[in-house]
């Protein structure tokens, strides 16, 4: 527009109406908000869902097309490449690189830094991010004048963040402003101001007996830009209320951008807030600008208010100026405050650089000592080595640390780089500490920024303004600031560190802990006085120490485990086992160090000490658990209970020290790590006290080495943190607990019979085992009938978990091994002083060792690292010794080696005994490192209303070669696959979330299933042949989709599915992917009845379940289900009742 408006405007489009809000309830997060908050767009388009997850590989394009997915896994040939690829970590297939910033992004890109060069790659949640230090990219990266960078919340239209003819005129405009000439005529208030910060030095130093300068500094210059920025003198009330609300805003804007976007849109309280101070901060701005425009108003907003462009005429709207003001707060204020006082503290800490400042000032503006002088404009000038040490002060302490640039469509050409489209993050302060380019970069040393120097200097080297054609044009008008208040700090004080007064360190390296305390002793006489002598004040090294509160933390801890007795709590939750092997490891170790462990289930330590409603008086405890289904394990349950309870006291985990580890498998990605994260965040909600951050391994990639890690920090923590074993020995600190077992050989055979430690209601007996696959399959499916004891009830979707048991062949090998017969008998207790509890098992009294190997450890399973380096301690032979220290040592190398060696190749503990004949290890100390032979729970094929007293499984059986050459079998496959009618199995049902709607029977049904997924599924159809002869009302639609490999070979249960088809009980859609030219998967039948699907989901209200492999197809069916409910989804919709259910 050619004049301001006068219409109200707003820094931030709300997303709803408060009109809206109301209509839908402030809870309502249906589909159109979910999409919305991933894309961070009002209007939802065709795409935006998929495009916000999946970016395009191809830079040229910028929409997603069919096949992007694919590309984006699969790496172009490096022979077709005329580029290097740009080196980073590599990153997971389902969090990237996640793992590798968190918790502090830029504490994590300095240490990447460090091991990947200056200039590196990262993936985050499918975007391509460059992190840059190098001045020679910088060059070439800083020459794009456009940003491209994602709107921002907070002036997202101001100079610094603008691109195209936004920015241009905005430049055009504002460059005037900030001139040698006009700096000049703001000189007036640059000493009202510098005259108020040197009064509010001297009062915090007499109140206080030191000065935190960047606290102090951060008030006068907001002070400075609320005056020559927006004209606000002597209006105290309008200044009060726009610097306590600008200084949330900005807080929580630079944490907002350190976060994942997706966390700043989801209707949190936080997020609320925020909105509702960006409202606030409009309003104030609002007020600001309709203050008199008086022709002497000579501050920046006045001269944008009045100012025009000489050719076109065009002004600034009421809206830009808006946006500009926030810019010019945003850059100016930080910038300038930082620098001021990470100056003050460098000059402090060098007694010649402060010589010579004074002996500058002194010169350059004549000083006598008789009165305090302000500099003039034309003075500072003359200042050039005060110009040499702030230069070093923002080589050293950039107030801006980083910048952002993005990458478009056009690919840039960086050396032997191609950086495809993403965003630059230039990390200013790496940059500034490059020792290709700096000479011993970590001293402070202004003759670094002589002329001479300066002239050699590399164009990308020192960019503390940015750089080329988007260099900050406020740069003089910071630098003019902190000239002036230096000029007035030394006529006046002495600036000093002090011993007192430590300075502690954070991860971000310029807001340390405890800001930059500083005692500011006042001269004698004023600065060039040659009447009296002025008195020395000694400088003293600034001394860093780590932050007190971690230090009072850790007194508060070691004194709470004192209080303790002593006593470590290991609790865990677990349904198949992980979870409890992992805290009697660490219950173990714990023994070792004379912890006093007690390791028991969360449930068993809530029956104990929570029931009551009783504040314990102090536990520490160490959490494993993991998450069943998306909700806590069976023995969990009750402790989330009082977690969640909102009747019990707020602070009722104040009798807790805790650390929590998170079992998880990402394949599941809806419930991943969901109990684990609930439980450290009410912990912590609830006045628990954190150890150690929480950690976290993945089932399905970096389980065992996430729990070392576990480990080894823990151990680390307690040794040298909190100095509670202070006689061990650091060697033993990352070493695997050893076993607590004490093993007796008998010398006759005694009872072993299994009735007397087996429950009857977990026996069940095998009815039925025939071969589901047709005749000429390369698989096997086992069909396998089981009659259910008398006790027992299960649900349609359930579970049922088995005890399976290792091959005979391996059994038979171990012993030969360990030089024992199978039927060897023996008895095992703990060893003197264990308190760890041994595995419910060993309670059976004596047994064959055959029973043992068999039925209660896991032999058949890939050798772990923990067992590999305690075989390692007692192999005899030197080379096998060395080479089983390789195989499980802690480093890079290690881990390569067990994975080529041991993990891909599938190497079991007897196999590896087998290649290392010298290893000479006890009965007691093998049984006790050996992982614990785990259940195998699998989805239940029958409806409990088919037939009484019966129950089915769907069994695949897993058998392949290993690189070894030895044919594995799945352990619990090939033992189910093994029974004949007539055995036992010891088994037990496990509850599900997911249940045939019966409640519901009108309602449409959707199951994707391949494989022995369709397991639950024939479960259904026999539960809804069952209702639908029983039910006179009508049954909605049931659509199955079944995918195999082949129809001849692989499509079981194959007549009763045509049969349910036949009478008109579910509707078939087949997919089998060899059976012709090009392979045919589930998600592409659903593409083909994608109208089916859309209709049944989001206008009747109807169900969505997948079964199968989570690993692929659970993915790719999710992904086609996000795609069609996107085409499909009217431009009406306000919200989906959909319900899913995924089911591994």
């Amino acid at each position: 527009s050619a004049t301001p408006t006068t219409q109200p405007t707003t820094l931030l489009k709300m997303e709803n109406s408060s009109n809206e809000r109301k209509k839908k309830g402030p809870f309502t997060f249906g589909l159109t908000t979910l999409i919305r908050t991933v894309t961070s767009k009002e209007d939802y388009q065709f795409g935006d869902f998929t495009r916000s997850i999946i970016p395009p590989p191809n830079p040229q394009r910028d929409s997603y097309v069919f096949g992007d997915f694919t590309r984006s896994l699969i790496h172009s040939n490096p022979s077709n490449k005329d580029h290097k690829s740009v080196p980073g970590p590599p990153p997971s297939i389902f969090v990237e690189n996640l793992p590798d910033i968190l918790p502090d992004f830029w504490e994590a890109s300095s240490r990447l830094c460090k091991e990947y060069g200056h200039l590196f790659k990262l993936r985050i949640l499918g975007r391509r991010i460059y992190i840059c230090s190098d001045p020679e990219a910088l060059l070439t990266i800083m020459k794009q004048q456009e940003k491209l960078l994602p709107k921002q919340e907070l002036a997202s239209e101001g100079i610094f963040l603008a691109d195209g003819e936004t920015w241009s005129f905005a430049r055009r405009v504002l460059q005037d402003f900030f001139t040698g000439k006009a700096i000049d005529s703001y000189m007036p208030m640059y000493y009202r101001l510098g005259n108020e910060f040197v009064e509010s030095v001297q009062a915090e130093q007499k109140s206080q007996g030191f000065v935190k300068l960047i606290t102090l500094s951060e008030k006068s210059m907001l002070n400075a830009i609320c005056e020559v920025g927006l004209g606000l003198v002597g209006n105290e009330d309008l200044k009060h209320r726009f610097g306590k609300t600008f200084e949330y805003l900005l807080n929580a804007q630079i944490k907002r951008q350190t976060r994942l976007s997706i966390f700043n849109t989801v209707p949190s309280r936080e997020n609320h807030k925020f909105q509702v101070k960006l409202r606030k901060l409009d309003q104030i701005l609002d007020e600001i600008i309709s203050n008199p425009m008086t022709p002497e108003r000579n501050d920046i907003l006045a001269r944008m208010m009045r100012a025009e462009e000489p050719v076109t005429g065009r002004k600034f709207s009421t809206t830009e100026i808006k946006h500009q003001l926030v810019t010019l707060l945003v850059a100016g204020h930080k910038t300038s405050s930082l620098l001021l006082a990470w100056s003050i503290f460098c000059i402090s800490q060098d007694p010649s650089v402060e010589q010579k400042i004074k002996k500058e000032l002194k010169k350059a503006l004549k000083l006598d000592g008789s009165k305090l002088v302000f500099p003039t404009f034309d003075d500072l000038k003359k200042l050039t080595y005060m110009d040499m040490v702030l230069k070093e002060t923002m080589r050293l302490h950039p107030p801006a640390q980083s910048a952002v640039r993005g990458i478009g469509e056009q690919s840039i050409k960086v050396g032997d780089y191609k950086l495809k489209r993403g965003n630059v993050f230039i990390s200013i302060y790496e940059t500034h500490r490059n020792s290709d380019y700096w000479e011993d970069p970590e001293r402070f040393d202004p003759q670094r920024f002589t002329p001479e120097n300066m002239a050699k200097m590399h164009k990308g080297q020192f960019i503390p303004f940015g750089g080329f054609e988007r260099t900050c044009i406020g740069n003089l008008f910071a630098l003019t600031e902190v000239k002036v208040n230096l000029c007035l700090i030394y006529q006046l004080f002495h600036p000093r560190a002090s011993a007192l007064h430590p300075i502690t360190e954070s991860y971000d390296p310029l807001f340390p802990s405890s800001d930059l305390p500083l005692i500011f002793v006042r001269r004698d006489n004023l600065l060039g006085s040659e009447s009296k002598e002025e008195k020395q004040v000694e400088h003293v090294k600034a001394r860093y120490v780590p932050d007190p509160n971690d230090a009072k933390k850790n007194e508060f801890l070691v004194e709470f485990f004192t209080k303790s007795a002593g006593e470590l709590f290991v609790l865990y939750g677990s349904n198949t086992g992980t979870s409890k092997e992992f805290a009697t490891q660490l219950g173990r170790k714990a023994d070792e160090f004379k912890l006093k462990p007690v390791v028991m289930s969360l449930d068993e330590y809530y029956d104990i000490y929570l029931s009551k409603g009783e504040k314990n008086q102090f536990h520490t405890a160490l959490i494993i658990t993991s998450t069943w289904n998306g909700n806590p394990p069976d023995n969990a349950k009750k402790f989330a209970n009082w977690l969640n309870d909102p009747n019990l006291d707020k602070q009722r985990a104040s009798h807790f020290n805790f650390a929590v580890f998170g079992v998880g498998n990402s394949h599941w990605n809806m419930t991943y790590l969901a109990f684990p994260k609930l439980t450290e965040r009410k912990l912590i909600e609830l006045g628990g006290n954190e150890l150690i951050d929480f950690r976290h391994g993945d089932e399905s990639k970096d389980l065992q080495m996430k729990f070392e890690e576990l480990h080894d920090v823990l151990w680390y923590f307690f040794a040298y943190e909190l100095k509670l074993l202070p006689n061990v020995d650091p060697n033993q600190l990352n070493k695997p607990a050893l076993s607590n077992f004490e093993v007796e050989i008998l010398p006759s055979t005694e009872l072993d019979l299994e009735e007397e430690e087996t429950s009857p209601s977990s026996i069940f007996l095998v009815d039925e085992v025939r071969e589901l696959q047709c005749e000429g399959s390369e698989r096997s499916t086992k069909h396998v009938v089981l009659k259910m004891p008398r006790e027992c009830k299960y649900e349609t979707g359930d579970h049922l978990e088995v005890s399976a048991e290792n091959p005979p062949q391996s059994v038979e090998r171990l012993c030969k091994l360990m030089g024992y017969s199978p039927n060897t008998f023996v008895t095992v207790k703990t060893n003197t002083g264990s308190s760890v509890q041994l595995p419910a098992w060993t309670a059976n009294g004596a047994m064959s060792l055959g029973k043992i190997l068999r039925r209660f450890v896991d032999i058949n399973g890939i050798v772990t690292r923990p067992v590999i380096q305690i075989l390692a301690e007692s192999a005899l032979d030197q080379s096998e010794k060395l080479n089983l220290e390789s195989l499980g040592g802690k480093t890079q190398q290690s881990f390569d080696l067990y994975n080529r060696e041991i993990l891909q190749k599938g190497v079991t503990v007897v196999e590896l005994l087998e290649s290392h004949p010298s290893v000479k290890i006890s009965l007691g100390g093998l049984l006790g490192v050996l992982p614990t032979l785990k259940k195998r729970s699998y989805s239940i094929s029958s409806s409990p209303l088919h037939k009484e007293g019966i129950l089915t499984l769907s069994v695949g059986q897993v058998t392949f070669k290993t690189l070894t050459g030895r044919i594995h079998t799945g352990t619990a496959s090939t033992f189910v696959g093994s029974m004949r009618k007539g055995n036992r199995l010891i088994c037990n049902v496990n509850s599900s979330p997911m249940r045939y709607p019966s409640h519901n029977l009108s309602a449409p049904i959707v199951c994707v299933c391949n494989g022995t997924g369709l397991a639950p599924f024939r479960g259904f159809l026999q539960e809804r042949a069952k209702l639908a002869a029983s039910s006179q009302q009508k049954m909605g639609e049931f659509h199955l989709f079944f995918g195999c490999r082949s129809e001849k070979e692989d499509f079981i249960y194959r007549e009763e599915l045509l049969e349910y088809e036949k009478s008109g009980l579910c509707n078939l859609h087949l997919a089998f992917s060899r059976d012709q030219g090009k392979k045919i998967y589930v998600q592409d039948k659903m593409k083909e009845n994608q109208k089916l699907i859309a209709d049944a989901m989001i206008n009747q209200n109807g169900y969505f379940f997948v079964c199968g492999d989570a690993k692929t197809m659970a993915k790719d069916v999710q992904a086609e289900l996000c795609n069609i409910l996107q085409f499909n989804l009217p431009t009406t919709y306000e919200g989906s009742t959909i319900q899913t259910s995924h089911i591994p």
